[in-house]
């Protein structure tokens, strides 16, 4: 599963059609909700409506081998919206709250009212004029100030793929998906369509409320205080790079030309390893008493060490926080950030670096409990992550195994910053992807495509080489892991320029 922007998605000429959430003129199935936000929707509502404010929303493009019947598309959106609440709430400010206009409230909607009609927009010739039409589409009318905050649409007819059914792509702002919610939405839907079609049960679980872990999460986040130990390791780790979040470890801008502080960035995707490296390397893993993504963020920390000769990685790493059975497939933001710091000094085999790795990691991950808006606010910290990891095993979300077959893909808003490199690493069914952002320019270009080659290069030694090691070794024996000596991919690249 790549994670793209619409553009690097092959969209076929056809019929469009919006699918627009809808509440008709009944003011009375909107209700002031005492519920509150999250910390991080707060944050991302008032990050909105500042005036560099930019989109930010997530979604997914996929085939349904179904035949394409008008109503049954908008019962599956009716039915599936008014399934998560997340859909069906939004942010008030300003004459909903008389008492305070800088207060932040949530209303939410009954579901009963609550429709998606279709706009047709006609018959589009070219892949070109549909993704247009839906980059604006979802660029000017996707926002966390305004509902809905999630919108559809479907491409009929004109299919150049040579494959029965029709194209549905949705997207939702930030606040109300994340990453496992775009999954799970794609599954979801080819299922609800299938029963609205035929007339069968969609054998849907029960599900949790976002709006009900909001409360939860507030009430975790207001315990926090100054002298709080997560609080102090966050203020140590941010302060370990001038008091602002780390950077990339090769540089992103060029040094010669000024750079807008809000410059479009270029995106990337390719993969890192097919299913048999990535078990290859699973399986060494569970040997040395870890797991494959303690030796993805090792190999981070080498590839690191490789092109800009720190032994130290620094990073932000989003951790999912549903701890709760009732939101395993809940739609919402269920998502939290800890700091990582991997330290590879002195390290001579995979298996201490991998060590290292796991150390980072487990030391900090309970901090996603904790939600890092809160934190600023406690510490005065205004900036954003600048060098983001995310490391994501879907093999087992549901309907990963038809993926493939349904060309599915998830997507992401374009993005605006100078300095900001995210990478998102998944272990899939067919293997392991990594996608990218970076700023637009010729260095960071450079820079982070050499990473990634050199990353892959590392994961691909490994693979091959714990083959071996597998063959030689019993559980608990270490003696038989993997000397970076080895590692052809280390010591054979230059350094890239500063």
């Amino acid at each position: 599963m790549e994670f793209t922007e619409l553009a690097d998605y092959a969209l076929p000429a056809g019929h469009l059609t919006e699918w627009i959430p809808t509440t008709g003129d009944n003011l009375k199935s909107w209700a002031i909700d005492d519920r509150p936000l999250t910390y991080e929707h707060e944050s991302h509502y008032l990050r909105g409506s500042g005036s560099c404010s930019e989109n930010d929303w997530l979604g997914a493009v996929f085939e349904i081998h179904h035949r394409y019947d008008r109503d049954a598309v908008r019962r599956t959106l009716t039915t599936w919206m008014r399934r998560h609440e997340a859909f069906r709430t939004t942010v008030t400010k300003g004459p909903d709250t008389p008492d305070d206009p800088n207060v932040l409230r949530r209303s939410t909607n009954s579901g009963e009212q609550l429709d998606v009609t279709p706009l047709e927009v006609g018959l589009l010739r070219t892949g070109t004029r549909v993704h247009q039409h839906l980059a604006e589409l979802f660029d000017t009318k996707i926002s966390p100030l305004q509902w809905p905050h999630c919108l559809a649409a479907t491409i009929t007819g004109d299919n150049t793929s040579g494959r029965s059914g029709f194209l549905l792509i949705f997207g939702a702002d930030h606040s109300v998906m994340d990453a496992y919610s775009m999954l799970l939405s794609i599954n979801e839907i080819q299922r609800i369509y299938g029963a609205e079609l035929y007339g069968t049960d969609a054998g849907l679980p029960a599900i949790g409320s976002h709006i009900d872990f909001s409360t939860a999460d507030r009430a975790i986040g207001s315990r926090l205080d100054f002298d709080d130990p997560v609080v102090t390791t966050w203020r140590q780790f941010l302060d370990s790079s001038g008091g602002e979040f780390p950077m990339f470890c090769l540089p992103v801008t060029p040094k010669s030309s000024a750079i807008a502080p809000h410059s479009l960035q270029n995106g990337s995707s390719s993969w890192l390893l097919s299913a048999t490296e990535a078990d290859s390397i699973s399986s060494h893993s569970r040997l040395l008493g870890t797991t494959l993504a303690s030796a993805v963020i090792a190999a981070l920390a080498l590839a690191s060490r490789e092109l800009s000769g720190e032994d130290t990685l620094r990073f932000v790493m989003p951790m999912h926080t549903r701890t709760e059975s009732q939101y395993a497939e809940s739609v919402g933001w269920y998502v939290g950030m800890i700091p990582v710091e991997v330290d590879i000094t002195g390290l001579d085999t995979f298996a201490d670096c991998v060590d290292a790795a796991a150390d980072s990691v487990s030391s900090t991950k309970s901090f996603s409990r904790f939600p890092f808006p809160r934190v600023a606010q406690l510490l005065g910290h205004h900036s954003a992550p600048r060098f983001v990891v995310s490391y994501l095993d879907v093999r087992f979300v549901p309907g990963a195994g038809d993926w493939e077959q349904w060309h599915a893909r998830t997507l992401r808003s374009t993005a605006y910053s100078n300095d900001e490199v995210y990478m998102w690493i998944a272990r899939t069914p067919v293997g392991m992807t990594i996608s990218a952002r970076y700023p637009g320019n010729n260095v960071a270009t450079t820079n982070v495509h050499g990473f990634i080659d050199v990353l892959g290069a590392i994961l691909g030694d490994v693979a091959h080489s714990a083959v071996a090691v597998l063959s030689d070794s019993v559980e608990g024996n270490r003696a038989a892991t993997l000397p970076l000596s080895s590692l052809t991919a280390l010591g054979s690249r230059d350094k890239f320029p500063a």
